[in-house]
């Protein structure tokens, strides 16, 4: 299965009623099997101290959709304006509107605890820390941005596939310019040292389009199958001959 993996802001997005439908098929692809969603313990540390945060903007964003919703009467009249304000009368309810929200943070917080959890090491901080300290790329514009270079070097190292997906990890942002290349469009080299040659990454800054990308083959992959069935049929062979 496709590995896929989104960044703090990602997820906190997705507490959003606006991507409610992002959210379902997200679960359900991973319910299924179809895609394993990686998460690291900086994500989920950046996920805690942002939580409280997130948490108030949810609950203003309620209490501000009623009033918007109330000024607008201020246009209507007559019979137009009591069926409008008997139609939103149903969003008066930010008690359980608000509890409804800070029950979705709760959720995906727990479904995040759920997924494949890879601990960042002390070698990849060091590794990390040394590109900072040198300035290389993409740490040459003096912008903070270890946790998201940590992030990235972390879920890469990790990142494998058993049968050739078009992408070996897909990788959601909206911060692409901390790791891109804008010369290249491709991961800033320093940071894809020590990986495997043929690992194939995908960054997006859409969850939806990482979602239509993941179930996508890899184009070679009838060549893979023979390869894997001569293989297995060798193995077979030394087992029969004893090796």
């Amino acid at each position: 299965m496709t590995n896929i993996a989104l960044d703090t802001n990602i997820w906190i997005y997705l507490t959003n009623d606006t991507f409610f439908e992002l959210w379902l098929k997200l679960k359900q692809m991973k319910e299924a099997k179809e895609i394993r969603v990686i998460v690291n313990d900086i994500i989920l540390q950046e996920w805690e101290r942002n939580k409280p945060t997130t948490i108030k903007n949810l609950t203003n964003n309620i209490k501000n959709e009623y009033k918007s919703a109330l000024n607008l009467s201020n246009y209507f009249v007559g019979e137009a304006k009591e069926k409008y304000l008997e139609t939103i009368s149903q969003y008066k309810g930010e008690a359980t509107r608000i509890e409804k929200a800070v029950a979705r943070v709760e959720e995906i917080e727990a479904f995040m605890k759920s997924c494949t959890i890879i601990p960042v090491t002390e070698k990849q901080k060091l590794f990390v820390a040394e590109l900072a300290i040198k300035k290389i790329p993409p740490f040459h514009n003096n912008k903070n941005n270890y946790n998201d270079a940590l992030i990235l070097v972390n879920i890469c190292e990790f990142a494998d596939s058993e049968i050739p997906f078009l992408y070996d990890l897909i990788y959601v942002s909206n911060n692409p310019k901390d790791f891109i290349d804008e010369k290249t469009n491709n991961i800033y080299e320093a940071l894809c040292e020590g990986l495997k040659e043929d690992i194939r990454i995908k960054n997006v800054t859409q969850l939806g389009e990482a979602l239509k990308l993941a179930p996508e083959l890899f184009e070679y992959f009838d060549d893979w199958l023979e390869e894997q069935l001569e293989n297995e049929a060798e193995r077979y062979s030394d087992m029969i001959r004893g090796k």
